[in-house]
């Protein structure tokens, strides 16, 4: 494609974008959203406050502290503790992937071992 075509395809994309802007700037419920983020914004300069002040008052900064974990919304998995009856020997683990579970499991069958769960605690 040719820096002209190029131009005047980006040209009109401009134009398509500037209508459709005008088009929404004329839409009552965008005016209406407007004024309301402009009276919130002049609230907060006036007690001196930020956005986030007004997340932590009405408790919404719960996702904030998730995405800054960096574990997005997966919630952490309960931990089990397993006992053999066989040995006394303990296991605690929150997932499948523990070595000795693994072998517990191969050896006695996965649904005897999970009848060893003594205990679940978040």
């Amino acid at each position: 494609m040719s820096i002209l075509a190029s131009y005047r395809e980006k040209e009109e994309m401009l134009r398509k974008l500037t209508e459709e802007m005008s088009r929404m700037e004329e839409n009552p419920e965008l005016k209406k959203e407007l004024s309301f983020k402009e009276e919130v914004q002049e609230l907060l300069n006036k007690h001196q406050r930020s956005v986030n002040d007004l997340a932590v008052i009405f408790g919404l900064n719960q996702t904030a502290a998730a995405v800054k974990s960096g574990r997005g919304n997966r919630r952490t998995r309960k931990l089990k503790v397993y006992v053999n009856p066989n040995t006394n020997e303990t296991i605690e683990t929150r997932g499948g992937n523990h070595k000795e579970l693994k072998e517990w499991k191969a050896e006695f069958g996965s649904d005897v071992v999970e009848s060893w769960v003594t205990e679940e605690r978040d």
